[in-house]
């Protein structure tokens, strides 16, 4: 044997002593990076429903065995390496070893050709995933250990076959598959519609994590649960044959406590106490019309709902008088409300978001039949404000409608405002030829106590925002805060005589135990309250700094 190889040999049998790594730790090894493939195959074949069921997916045979010392490497080298393998797997494959220059490219091509159609294959992904694994076992060293000869020749005889290439996907196929990297697309959609942006929430289950909170429900409650017994009767006949209200009602008591002991997935506050409010749910409280004109209705939460508006106007530095909004049902209708304003301000005006935008903006879009632009977002979730910048200088003959996300639904992403502003004011757009809404059902009730945070501030050209009061606060039900300048209102306002009352909300009857909720909260809390929730919730993370060119803003 020569005496590098005998050397380099010995140099490595060292190494592996060194560590620790015996065969049962090199078999662990390969179980990770298989799975770590599996990871990237399933990126780069954008089959999403694959990705954290094969992550997750750890045979109990294996999970117990030495995790602390499993090595760590990188997604961008473990993309790598299964790239780099699969071309080599094709390359032999097709019989192609020559060592000139044209064969290495053709390997190559073939390499590339073959890495595409694993990629895009499903159930045949897995085998190959493991082929990659082989190469990515051998990061540091170039030789085969024992006992991976035998799995790569396996591997090898498994992956002999190539599949079909698959149909060329065509754009409207993009658009209606979800991808896991869809929303950093270079291509700028006209957008009236839209699913939603992938979330890991819809794949990953993790309700099971909660199993030793509180125990789960005996077949026999959840029987009191199904749609047999929760039907309601038409006939006494039939009430004969149903469980009791008070046993289903204590079994649902029950399945709420298990489902709120872990809210994995959900921004929701569920650490509050109302009590002191349960005698006024007997009451049907109705804040029907306007919340600035009191309507013929007595039974209302205006004074309370009135005292919210004028917090958050504070809160973002509205000026007295110049604001109008109300206590909304939710978020979403916040978000409806203020494209509403938006499309009534300026008719033949487009609408421009980012493509992770709650969807709720997209469906105003369609509600209102309005032109809309779904721009690019980069990889930490904000919108492209070079696509953004090329899409304004693109359609300068009509106004412009932004939504500014302050916390988007999966990343949490916050669009810089203020560099969209600076967009606006170098394309020479004039301040009545756009509209700026923010969507902060996330963030926006928390921004204003994060130091160093980005100010949210009607003192800059923004026109509307809507917030959730259910997901910072916390509420018993969904609600929400609208706020707008005062002089858009009057452009849906209309008289509703048998109200004596003036309609310029999107529902008619409004619940008013959610403003005297909110009241009640914010009353309690005041503000050091919720920034003690604020600081308790996000932890001691550094954030954003403003930006040193805001100062050049005329405003």
């Amino acid at each position: 044997m020569h005496p590098a190889t005998t050397k380099s040999s010995a140099v490595r049998r060292s190494f592996f002593r060194r560590a620790g790594q015996s065969k049962k730790f090199t078999k662990q090894r390969r179980i990770l990076h298989s799975r770590l493939a599996r990871l990237a195959l399933a990126i780069l074949g954008r089959s999403r429903p694959r990705v954290l069921s094969s992550l997750f997916a750890v045979p109990s045979r294996h999970s117990a065995s030495n995790p602390n010392n499993v090595p760590r490497r990188t997604m961008r080298s473990v993309l790598g390496s299964a790239s780099r393998a699969a071309s080599r797997a094709a390359a032999r494959r097709s019989g192609s070893r020559c060592a000139s220059s044209s064969g290495a490219a053709a390997s190559a091509a073939a390499g590339r050709l073959a890495w595409r159609r694993t990629a895009a294959a499903a159930p045949s992904t897995l085998p190959r995933a493991a082929a990659a694994t082989a190469d990515a076992r051998r990061f540091k060293a170039t030789l085969l250990e024992p006992d991976e000869e035998e799995h790569e020749s396996s591997v090898e005889s498994e992956s002999a076959v190539l599949e079909p290439p698959p149909p060329p996907e065509t754009l409207a196929d993009r658009e209606s598959t979800p991808h896991l990297d869809n929303n950093t697309s270079d291509h700028v959609a006209d957008y009236t519609s839209k699913a939603g942006t992938p979330s890991p929430w819809a794949v990953f289950d993790a309700w099971g994590a909660g199993d030793g909170i509180v125990d789960p429900l005996s077949a026999a409650e959840e029987g009191l649960l199904d749609p047999h017994n929760v039907m309601i009767p038409m006939s006494e006949d039939e009430r004969a044959g149903l469980a009791d209200e008070s046993d289903i009602l204590q079994s649902y008591d029950r399945l709420l406590k298990r489902k709120s002991s872990v809210h994995f997935g959900y921004p929701y506050n569920l650490m509050y106490n109302h009590e002191e409010l349960y005698e006024f749910m007997k009451y049907s409280i109705n804040n029907l019309g306007d919340p600035f004109i009191t309507s013929n209705y007595g039974v209302h939460s205006r004074q309370f709902e009135c005292s919210v508006i004028d917090f958050f106007a504070k809160l973002w530095k509205m000026e007295p008088d110049s604001y109008w909004g109300y206590v909304t049902t939710c978020g979403t209708e916040g978000n409806l409300h203020g494209i509403l304003l938006a499309r009534e301000c300026h008719p033949d005006g487009i609408l421009y978001s980012s493509r992770e935008t709650h969807y709720s903006i997209f469906k105003a879009a369609r509600y209102y039949r309005m032109d809309a632009k779904a721009i690019p977002t980069l990889p930490m979730g904000e919108i492209d404000y070079d696509a953004l910048a090329t899409e304004l200088d693109k359609n300068r003959d009509r106004p412009a409608i932004i939504n500014v996300n302050i916390g988007t639904t999966v990343k949490g992403a916050v669009d810089n405002l203020d560099r969209i502003l600076r967009i606006l004011k170098s394309l020479d757009i004039p301040r009545e030829r756009y509209h700026i809404h923010l969507d902060g059902a996330l963030f926006a009730m928390m921004m204003p106590f994060v130091d160093y945070a980005p100010q949210i501030s009607f003192e800059k050209p923004i026109d509307s925002i809507a917030v959730s009061g259910h997901k910072m606060l916390g509420c018993p039900m969904p609600c929400g805060i609208t706020l707008s300048r005062k002089e858009h209102v009057k452009k849906v306002e209309q008289r509703i005589d048998y109200l004596n009352s003036v309609d310029t909300t999107i529902m008619g009857s409004r619940n008013g135990q959610a403003a005297l909720y909110l009241w009640y909260s914010l009353r309690k809390k005041g503000l050091a309250g919720i920034k003690r929730d604020v600081v308790r919730r996000t932890g001691p993370w550094p954030v954003a700094l403003p930006d040193p060119l805001d100062a050049m803003l005329p405003y």
